[in-house]
């Protein structure tokens, strides 16, 4: 339904998803009204059918996208993300200004921990940014092959890291950059433009 829509030129908000994967359905803010279903439902994860009667931006839909992304935006410490830390990094904070998000009203479960401190050259890992999306994780398994990236725990323990806790140079990964330009809050950024920038701080 998803992709039959934005063909049909409708603006219908995601975060998990990108059209190289196959679709995930876990920020739910796709939402569309089906005729017939009780419920909204992700419209990534829902087969179009002929027939099928679709509302993608009504009231009820607009408001729900709005306290999703409210619950995501929990996560996600309020700074300015350089746009260098990827093509993907401003997903979240445009999709925040468009619904006018506020980030305060849930309390954010913790996506991982930060690893400033991991020593390769190549990618920052800013896991404050992270809203657990799994593009990362999913990039770097289903194009790549890697399976660098992966989940550890479930629910508010939930935390995205690298294979045995480690560092990504000790890891699968082979530094191809999917995972930082797939990420749509910067949390995974490229050191070497941050650098370019004059900016490899955690703040860029």
């Amino acid at each position: 339904v998803y992709e039959v829509a934005t063909r049909a030129g409708k603006s219908v908000p995601t975060l998990c998803y990108d059209p190289r994967l196959e679709a995930f359905g876990s920020c739910r803010l796709c939402v569309v009204e089906v005729e017939g279903q009780r419920v909204p439902v992700a419209s990534c994860t829902t087969r179009a059918e002929d027939g099928m009667e679709v509302t993608t931006a009504s009231a009820k839909v607009e408001e729900l996208r709005r306290t999703l992304l409210e619950l995501v935006a929990s996560e996600n410490r309020e700074v300015a993300v350089d746009a260098l830390r990827g093509v993907a990094s401003q997903e979240l904070g445009s999709l925040i200004d468009r619904y006018d998000a506020g980030r305060g009203r849930f309390a954010g479960a913790q996506s991982g921990a930060s690893r400033p401190d991991d020593p390769n050259p190549f990618i920052l890992r800013d896991y404050d940014l992270c809203i657990s999306c799994y593009r990362c994780v999913r990039v770097c398994a289903e194009q790549e092959g890697d399976y660098a990236i992966s989940v550890a725990n479930r629910g508010f323990d939930t935390q995205i890291t690298v294979e045995f806790g480690g560092h990504l140079q000790d890891s699968a990964c082979t530094f191809c950059g999917q995972c930082v330009q797939t990420c749509p809050t910067g949390a995974l950024a490229d050191r070497k433009a941050l650098r370019f920038a004059g900016d490899g701080t955690l703040n860029g």
